[in-house]
């Protein structure tokens, strides 16, 4: 029962600033402070909302654009965990790539956006190369950052019993470096998102990206903002699955964390 009420607890701040800031705007445009042609009011926002949801609309932008941030994001994360695992094994292997790989991150990936587009076409080839190449470095510092700090007794341990170098990795160094890893595809979630709509500006007649784009040429803001929110909501619940997916595989957290009861009298 007190971790139910602490997870409540938990929920009613987030829940609590959301309303501050919706009546915050309500007030805005009620009382004339900010134009309406430069911020539509929640309620027509909601309104755009529904209009778009029930005619249709909304559900054929979103499904490209999910798709793409979905593939670009499996692709780019998959990639990076196998590079890192390579380059925390060889040393030779990390001496030819580390430069490379630090360069490459150092590129706006928005600068070589009209590149991917030629490259790998302009419909959904193109998102997921970039949406790819934007994910691949957060996952990939991370899972070389956990990886190297694995715990060296242990690693010694194992290495004198005769284990293998797969053995060591998949039972010891992947597993320390599980939270770290996690920590990577967290930040990527966000980024997916934004490389994917960044695209769409660019040079797309598909998705939540070019449907924001119409929207404002037309000065349909309600609608504009409608697929803003839409794409805030996408942003959390997948931040959310990510988080829940971590405490179902890393399970033995759960022995070293603080439970929420005790992290709410904590804070009292």
């Amino acid at each position: 029962m007190p971790e139910i009420r602490a997870r409540f607890a938990a929920m009613a701040w987030p829940i609590s600033g959301l309303l501050c800031l919706v009546l915050l705007w309500q007030g805005a445009t009620q009382t004339g402070l900010v134009p309406s042609f430069l911020l539509p009011s929640p309620g027509s926002v909601l309104r755009a909302l529904l209009r778009a949801a029930g005619e249709g609309t909304l559900w054929r932008h979103l499904a490209p654009t999910l798709t793409a941030t979905v593939m670009g994001y499996v692709i780019g994360c998959t990639v990076a965990a196998v590079v890192a695992a390579l380059v925390a094994e060889f040393k030779r292997l990390e001496r030819a790539l580390m430069l490379h790989l630090l360069a490459l991150q150092s590129i706006p990936k928005v600068s070589v956006a009209p590149l991917v587009f030629l490259w790998a076409g302009f419909d959904i080839g193109g998102k997921v190369v970039l949406v790819a190449l934007i994910c691949f470095f957060p996952v990939f510092a991370n899972t070389l950052a956990g990886l190297r700090a694995t715990d060296a007794d242990r690693l010694d341990l194992l290495r004198a019993a005769g284990a293998s170098r797969w053995h060591v990795l998949w039972h010891l160094k992947l597993p320390s470096a599980a939270r770290s890893m996690f920590a990577g595809l967290e930040i990527s979630t966000a980024f997916a998102l934004i490389g994917c709509v960044v695209m769409e500006f660019i040079g797309s007649t598909r998705g939540m990206g070019f449907l924001i784009q119409d929207a404002s040429s037309t000065y349909d803001l309600p609608l504009s903002f409608a697929a803003i929110v839409t794409l805030g909501g996408i942003g959390l619940l997948a931040n959310a699955g990510v988080r829940v997916l971590r405490r179902r595989l890393l399970f033995w957290e759960a022995d070293t964390e603080p439970s929420p009861a005790a992290q709410g009298d904590s804070g009292g």
